[in-house]
């Protein structure tokens, strides 16, 4: 797998567990069949696609308990997916919580995740 500058990325707050579980937390990609973002999640790949290894991160709830989620070590170029439902969105925020990404359900895409340092789940 090539480096995206993401192998050391985490997120204030979010353990590995079962990410097909209404909680928030991570696991990591399996390589082979890839890890889709479980319905009712926002999800963070450290990769550029699902299938590529590395970790997802998987967000059920809007955010860490009222705050946005603060990301750490995310430096370069992964994917992002919001599986969410009911409509509501993503967002992606910059050091000063200014949205700089608007995901809207059912949206995916390569991301450079550089100037990334917060999350908003819906």
């Amino acid at each position: 797998m090539p480096r995206t500058g993401n192998e050391d990325a985490w997120v204030h707050g979010v353990a590995q567990c079962d990410i097909d579980s209404p909680q928030d937390c991570w696991t990591w990609i399996d390589p082979v069949h890839g890890t889709p973002c479980p319905a009712g999640h926002f999800c963070l790949y450290t990769a550029r696609r699902a299938y590529e290894g590395g970790k997802v991160f998987s967000f059920y709830h809007c955010a860490d308990n009222g705050k946005d989620w603060a990301l750490h070590g995310w430096r370069g170029v992964g994917y992002y997916h919001n599986s969410d439902t009911g409509g509501a969105h993503g967002y992606l925020k910059e050091a000063n919580h200014r949205v700089i990404l608007n995901a809207a359900p059912g949206t995916s895409g390569i991301y450079d995740f550089t100037s990334t340092w917060f999350l908003r789940a819906c």
